[in-house]
């Protein structure tokens, strides 16, 4: 019988026997700092491509992360709004009710029409009452404003200071907004005598409430229709 053959080394590895243990002896060989240094190289650079990729998930969570936190705090922002502005709510309510309370005040002082003639008419027999001579009372252009027209009157008169004092006082009492200015006074005699005749002009002005966008607003679909737009009856006599 034939021997079996023996397995001889080569130079180029094992011939027979354990091939880890030629493996691990040919890595022992193998200088260790540059492969090391290689190893850390490479994974130094797939770190910073890791970081500074603008592809990379790092980045994509780092910008999800600032984008939910910036959602945050305008959120929080809002909320301090909502808050703040239920505080104030029932003030501002309060608040609304006045206004309401002192516009309705207004419209009731101040008529929606104004009658000119009728006015003129009214003015003329208040100053006769008091003994106040009417020279002349023209109606002048009307002023518009936000909520009321005023409507000015040139008022030229004569008579004593007293009268005029009373008759003043008599327009104040009327059931309508006026106002008086303007004045332009002289004596109208000697002023050496024990009543001194005065003799001018005034103006008189009175208001009409021509409306606003908030009795638009407050209108109920199917109520009533509105009183008669004011200037309508605006020189009507």
């Amino acid at each position: 019988m034939k021997a079996a053959p023996r397995w001889r080394h080569s130079k180029w590895g094992p011939s027979n026997g354990n091939n880890m243990d030629w493996i691990k002896d040919n890595i022992s060989k193998l200088p260790l700092i540059p492969v090391l240094i290689i190893f850390c190289t490479w994974c130094g650079y797939d770190f910073y491509e890791f970081k500074t990729d603008p592809g990379s998930a790092f980045l994509a969570k780092i910008a999800e992360a600032k984008t939910i936190k910036e959602t945050n705090v305008k959120l929080q922002d809002k909320i301090l709004i909502v808050n703040e502005f239920l505080k104030n709510l029932e003030a501002t309510r309060v608040e609304l009710r006045n206004a309401a309370t002192k516009l309705e005040s207004f419209k009731a002082s101040v008529s929606e029409t104004l009658d000119v003639a009728e006015f003129a008419r009214l003015t003329t027999t208040e100053a006769r009452r008091v003994g106040i001579s009417v020279v002349s009372i023209r109606p002048m252009e009307p002023t518009k404003k936000e909520y009321y027209v005023e409507q000015p009157f040139e008022f030229a008169f004569r008579g004593a200071f007293v009268q005029l004092v009373v008759l003043l006082d008599r327009l104040a009492n009327l059931q309508k907004v006026v106002r008086v200015d303007n004045f332009e006074i002289s004596p109208a005699g000697s002023s050496s005598a024990r009543i001194v005749e005065l003799q001018g002009t005034m103006q008189i002005k009175a208001y009409r409430y021509q409306g606003s966008k908030a009795d638009e607003l407050g209108k109920i679909p199917g109520s009533a229709p509105s009183p008669t737009p004011a200037g309508q009856n605006m020189g009507g006599a």
